[in-house]
């Protein structure tokens, strides 16, 4: 498992610093397991991993492609967690959480390959509407893998996710990845933020994991 996050995340580095561009194949799994003397299986975790975050393309008979969307979509590697919370809190505005709902439900393929997870799985997702002096900013899905201690209560959820996780798993958790791209509010999303459809927003997908 630390295997494929290593190899994913390096793969993930070259494609954020353009060593692979946008359109460029990827070394094939065989190039890939010898350059880093891991198995085709490995090879083929991470590139799954980077395939359900939207980073790459499997075209068959043809390879693994670097996507090239069209739309605006900036890929980085996570020194620092970006809470809500603490950005809300350094405008110097009040965070608040509206429309929460907590729900145990199987985890989508793009979930199951980020939290590295066998199919089949169940995570924990929560919604809610992050609020900076009660005004809607923010459209919250989070998909949480499922453990011993984690609770399913809304007001669990009503403040930081992150300290939660750390008082959960009793570490912190650590630096990820991110993918920031710009696209029109579906339905769901704009009700919850009170602007019209199809209204431009920045999408933040993030992945994070713990420190150990």
């Amino acid at each position: 498992m630390l295997r494929v996050q290593s190899v994913a995340q390096e793969l993930e580095r070259r494609i954020v610093n353009g060593i692979y561009a946008a359109g460029e194949r990827v070394p094939t799994e065989p190039q890939l397991a010898a350059e880093f003397s891991v198995s085709r299986t490995t090879v083929r975790g991470a590139v799954a991993d980077l395939q359900a975050r939207g980073l790459v393309s499997r075209e068959q008979g043809r390879g693994t492609f670097v996507r090239s969307t069209g739309r605006v979509s900036v890929s980085m590697i996570l020194e620092t967690n970006l809470s809500v919370s603490e950005v809300i809190r350094a405008s110097g505005r009040e965070p608040g959480t509206t429309g929460l709902s907590v729900q145990r439900k199987l985890a989508p393929a793009a979930v199951l390959a980020a939290l590295r997870l066998p199919e089949g799985s169940k995570c924990v997702v929560v919604r809610r509407t992050r609020t900076a002096d009660g005004v809607p900013i923010a459209d919250s899905v989070d998909h949480l893998a499922v453990v011993r201690g984690l609770p399913l209560t809304p007001a669990a959820y009503e403040n930081s996710i992150y300290e939660l996780l750390e008082a959960t798993h009793n570490q912190p958790v650590s630096s990820g990845t991110a993918r920031i791209e710009a696209l029109a509010a579906p339905l769901a999303s704009a009700k919850r933020l009170d602007v019209p459809e199809g209204t431009p927003i920045l999408v933040l997908s993030q992945v994070h994991e713990l420190v150990d």
